[in-house]
This record gives structure tokens, C-alpha cells and sequence, in this order.
């Protein structure tokens, strides 16, 4: 066919070609145009039984293909049984009866414990053998737990004669104290601490089982600490707690006299004395101070609430007689906040106290509400942890620390480096805002040079004065967890030129460290908005961090350095395109502008003795 078709073009060419010389010559191609138009229909023709043997050959290719499909399904079916027949036989090859696992008696101890068996050994089968000797193994078993069973009979009996002993011994108890007493002279003469120590361990066996563990930890961890940064002590009497466990014993009491109908209706009734009394705490709280004695202390008093069944704990400030109390005492209600993430202590993590708080008409928001009320703390989950209390966060995560002196030293240490980052940071304050401060001393470690800025104020600002500046900082959003803040407005005046400095310190300090924002007032104001220099001056001061620092960790002081020596720059380098130049170029460094970035030269390097800024 394709010869066909090819010889009709070659003729239909020609003739074409024919058409085109008659035309040149100026002879009629009539006869010649006729006989082209008819080679035209045989090459329809001719398309025709191409399309024809076309269409034949992908019918009888689609039957092949059908018939390949229905074989390679089948031997796909056959392949399936196959593995299937496999994974049968391996199973089949793996079963194994359950005696297999079974600790069986040896030969030896077999026939010598039922020598019957070892008679008709050779009448029964293999396996008929097997299952007998499992039956008289059974008896045997059965015949042991009688025997245990017996034991622990004897065992209870034992129990309770150790029992009534050890009530005699009680008994002694009284005596005891009357001698005691006695000769209490005789130890006063002879300088023995035993009273104090007796009268310690009275007051303590009252606690409650979380705060009786908490103390006992908190006790070795004083004994083996050598620095002894903390002290713990019980704080109440031991007449209260003896009282409110004889109230507790005689509300059951009338509550459960004999399940009478009338009786057993009375637990159900609804606090009488309101939630006061319901979420009272025990008598006896341990006190745990933090600091050394004659310095600024941080006191924690922990609680424990039988209703809720957790801790709580409260700090407090304890100032020494010449420390200056001056500062943003806000942080220290903060302080415990943010020892672990998501940890606020706004809900009780105990697991399905929601459910027991229904029974008494009440919710876990009305009892953390009335525990703030009443400065008895927040119920953190790693106070609970200290205690041994298991917790759920709120990823219903449950949580049961096991290793308490590990957990409950790590937890003394955050709180003490987070007190000491406090006191350092108030001293930080209290000098910025007194202007009692030497910035010539502090030069961050490197810079030699003096400064031409001065600040002539730092105050304490709104939370919405703060947020009224214009600043790229306070446009990234961020989830807050919890963190509040405090703000300050600080003034930096060099001649003509003024720079305001807003700064916001947050209460998760120094997980986060303060942020600053620059208004500079010298030829109109300029912000980080509209002055690519002052957005990079902000960067360069909030991108300070602790590990740049000495142990000190003065981080204000370094940011004030750092935004004073930058404001000098920005007036010399900027100075330097007016027309009359009111700021002479003072710090030492090589160009003022990096190429068209027009970056100021405020990063600072030292190489071997020269000293100078770069961009």
C-alpha cells in the first residue's frame, strides 16, 4: 500500500508539474488540470484502505491484548494461591502445643516423684505417655498451691502476732515521755539537742504524704549541699494538724453511722460553708527560703489542698536590712511562671479532678480563682513532680516522676539562677533610673574608646504608650504563653540630636531577652520605618546575647552601651552630608558607608592592636 500510494504522488507531481509548464508556455492545461482532479479521487481512494487495514489491525491488536491480560490474571491467581499455600505451611511447620512452654520435671525427678509411670512406660504410645505424665503433673501442681496456700495461712497468722507485739510496744510510748520529761534537767545540764530533734519529728510525721516526701528530699539535698543555697522547714503546730485529723474522723463517722437511707443522703448535700472551707489548707506547710541569710531571700511557702489533691506554692521577697528594695518588683510574681514551657499554673494537672470537684458543686476555675485570691499559689505541675504527685498537662500527657532528688535539684537550681538573673536585673534598673551607672567602665569588653552620648533619662512607661511607636518588631506576631512585660522610655541627648529608647523587658527573662526600639528627633524624627539606619541600629542592640558577656551578664548596661556608641556613629556618619557639620567624626573606623547598602559601620572587630568599626 505505501507503494501505491507513493507511485500516485509521483504521478500526481507530474502532472502538477505538467499544468505549470503548459501556463509558462501559454498552452491550455484543460485536458491536464481534468486528469489531475482524477488521480486526486484514487488517492482518496487509496486513503481510504489505508484507514481500513488501520482500523483491522487495532481490533486484532486489542484481542491480543486481551487474550495476554486474561493469561498474565490468571497467573497472577495462580501466584496469590501459591504464596497462600506457602504462608499455610509455614504455619502449619511453626505450631507448637502449649506444654512446650511449660518448665516440665526432669527424667529423673519424674520417675522418683510417680514411679507408677515409669512401669506402663512401655505399654502406652508416645503420645498417650506425654498426656499422662501432663495429668499427674497437674495433680502435682494442685497438691504445691495447696501447700502455699497453707503457708500464707500461717504467714498472716505470724502478721498478726507481730501486730499485737508491736501495739504493746506503743504501749510504752507514754512511759516514755514521762521519763523523758523527768530528766529533761539532765539533758538541759548536759547540752543535748534531743527535745529539739523529738519535738521535729512530731510536728513532721503530721504533714501530708506529698509534702512529707518533698521535705525528706529537700532535707538530704540540704545535708549533702555544700554551699547550702536553701533551708526547708515545716511551718504550723502540731495541736492544728491533731485536730483536723480527729474532725476528719468523726465527719466520716456521722457521715457513715450505719448506711441508714436518711443517713447516707447527707454526703451528697453541697459545701455548707462555701468554698472557703472546702478548699482549706492543712495546718502544716513546708517553708522553703532561697538565698543566703543577711542577703536578699526568695521564700516559697507550699501548701497541700485535700480537695483538689495538689501543691501549691507562693513567693515572697524577703529584702536584707541594707539592700536597696528599689526596682520592678512585678517579676518576682513571675518568677515561677516559666521554669518549663506551657507550665502557667492556671488549671489543676490532676488526672479526673474535674469529676470529683462535681460532687462538691464546684470547678477547677473557681478553685485556681480562689487560690490566687487568697495568695495560696498556683499548683505548677513540676511542684507536683517534687512531690510525687502524677500530673496531666494539656496534652493529657500523663506524667509520674519517679527520680524526686534528681528533678527537685534541677528545680532548685532554675529557680536560684532565674532569682540571682532577677536581683541582677533589678540593680540594672534601679541604676538606669537613678543614672547611677558608669558606661566608661563597662565597653563591653572591647571598646576602648569613650562616648560623646549621654543619657538623661530612663522611666517607667504604659504597656500602651510602649505599643503606640512605629517599629517592625512589633509587627511579628507571636503566641505570648503567657508572658507579661514592662516598659521603659530612656533618653539619650547628644548637642542638638535626641534619641528616645523604649524598651520592654519580659517576665520570661532570660529565656527572652529585653527589646528595644529608637526614635531618633535631630532633622526631622527619624524610626526604623523610614531610616534604614536606625533599623539596622535596632538590630545591632537587639541582637546582643548573654554568652557575648562576662559571668556579670549585664545585659542592659551592654545594650545601652552598644545603642549610645551607635547613636554616635549614626550623628557623625549622617553629620558628614550636611552642609554644615555640626558632629566631627570621633570613632575610629575607615569608611562611613558600606557601597549603596549605605550600612553604617557599627559592628566592632579588633585585629592585634588596632581597634575600629566595620559594617
Amino acid at each position: 500500500m505505501e507503494t501505491i500510494l507513493n507511485t500516485q504522488f509521483e504521478q500526481l507531481q507530474k502532472a502538477i508539474e505538467g499544468i505549470m509548464e503548459a501556463k509558462t508556455k501559454g498552452q491550455s492545461a484543460d485536458e491536464a488540470r481534468t486528469a489531475a482532479t482524477l488521480m486526486f479521487v484514487a488517492l482518496k481512494h487509496a486513503n481510504r484502505e489505508v484507514k481500513h487495514k488501520i482500523k483491522a489491525g487495532r481490533d486484532k491488536l486489542h484481542l491480543e491484548k486481551c487474550k495476554v491480560d486474561l493469561s498474565r490474571l490468571q497467573l497472577q491467581n495462580l501466584l496469590y494461591e501459591v504464596s497462600h499455600l506457602k504462608k499455610e505451611i509455614v504455619r502449619c511447620q511453626k505450631f507448637k502445643s502449649r506444654d512446650t512452654n511449660l518448665e516440665l520435671l526432669s527424667e529423673t525427678e519424674y520417675a522418683s516423684k510417680l514411679p507408677s509411670m515409669a512401669n506402663d512406660k512401655e505399654e502406652l504410645s508416645s503420645h498417650k505417655q506425654h498426656l499422662h505424665r501432663l495429668d499427674c503433673e497437674l495433680r502435682l501442681r494442685k497438691d504445691l498451691d495447696k501447700q502455699y496456700s497453707a503457708l500464707l495461712t500461717s504467714k498472716q497468722e505470724l502478721l498478726q502476732d507481730n501486730l499485737s507485739h508491736a501495739q504493746r510496744y506503743i504501749s510504752f510510748a507514754p512511759a516514755l515521755r514521762t521519763l523523758q520529761g523527768a530528766t529533761k534537767p539532765l539533758h538541759d545540764a548536759l547540752q543535748l539537742s534531743l527535745d529539739v530533734e523529738w519535738k521535729l519529728s512530731a510536728v513532721v510525721k503530721y504533714l501530708p504524704k506529698p509534702l512529707y516526701i518533698l521535705f525528706i528530699i529537700l532535707q538530704s539535698l540540704q545535708r549533702v549541699s555544700e554551699d547550702q543555697s536553701f533551708t526547708a522547714e515545716v511551718v504550723g503546730y502540731e495541736s492544728e494538724a491533731q485536730m483536723q485529723e480527729l474532725l476528719k474522723e468523726k465527719k466520716y463517722a456521722t457521715l457513715h453511722p450505719g448506711q441508714n437511707d436518711k443517713e447516707s443522703a447527707s454526703p451528697k448535700k453541697p459545701v455548707e460553708n462555701g468554698l472557703e472551707d472546702a478548699l482549706a489548707p492543712h495546718p502544716l506547710h513546708i517553708c522553703m527560703t532561697i538565698g543566703a541569710a543577711g542577703a536578699n531571700q526568695l521564700i516559697l511557702q507550699i501548701r497541700y489542698f485535700e480537695l483538689i489533691k495538689c501543691a501549691t506554692v507562693w513567693g515572697q521577697l524577703n529584702y536584707s536590712s541594707n539592700a536597696n528594695t528599689q526596682g520592678d518588683t512585678n517579676f518576682v510574681h513571675h518568677l515561677l511562671r516559666h521554669l518549663y514551657a506551657n507550665d502557667l499554673g492556671n488549671e489543676i494537672p490532676i488526672p479526673g479532678i474535674q469529676y470529683e470537684l462535681r460532687n462538691s458543686d464546684l470547678t477547677a476555675e473557681e478553685c485556681v480563682r480562689f487560690l490566687k485570691a487568697k495568695d495560696f499559689g498556683k499548683p505548677f505541675c513540676w511542684l507536683q513532680s517534687m512531690c510525687s504527685i502524677p500530673t496531666v498537662n494539656n496534652s493529657m500527657l500523663y506524667n509520674h516522676e519517679l527520680n524526686l532528688n534528681k528533678i527537685t535539684r534541677e528545680i532548685i537550681d532554675r529557680i536560684t539562677r532565674r532569682w540571682n538573673s532577677w536581683l541582677r536585673l533589678s540593680q540594672q534598673i534601679r541604676g538606669l533610673t537613678y543614672k547611677d551607672i558608669d558606661l566608661f567602665t563597662l565597653k563591653e569588653n572591647i571598646y576602648p574608646a569613650g562616648l560623646s552620648c549621654s543619657l538623661v533619662q530612663w522611666t517607667a512607661i504604659t504597656h500602651e504608650e510602649f505599643h503606640s511607636q512605629l517599629s517592625d518588631k512589633l509587627n511579628i506576631s507571636s503566641d505570648d504563653k503567657g508572658i507579661t512585660y514592662n516598659s521603659y522610655r530612656a533618653v539619650i541627648v547628644r548637642g542638638s540630636a535626641k534619641m528616645e529608647c523604649f524598651i520592654r523587658i519580659p517576665s520570661n527573662y532570660p529565656l527572652e531577652m529585653p527589646l528595644w526600639i529608637l526614635n531618633v528627633h535631630w532633622n526631622g524624627c527619624h524610626t526604623s520605618q523610614n531610616n534604614a539606619a536606625i533599623k539596622m541600629m535596632e538590630f545591632w542592640t537587639n541582637s546582643l546575647q548573654p554568652k557575648q558577656l562576662e559571668a556579670n551578664e549585664r545585659i542592659l548596661y551592654a545594650q545601652l552601651f552598644r545603642t549610645i556608641y551607635s547613636f554616635d556613629i549614626f550623628l557623625e556618619t549622617e553629620g558628614s552630608m550636611q552642609s554644615t557639620v555640626e558632629y566631627n567624626k570621633e570613632k575610629p573606623y575607615i569608611s562611613a558607608f558600606a557601597k549603596r547598602s549605605r550600612s553604617r559601620p557599627y559592628k566592632y572587630i579588633k585585629k592585634g592592636s588596632v581597634y575600629a568599626f566595620k559594617q
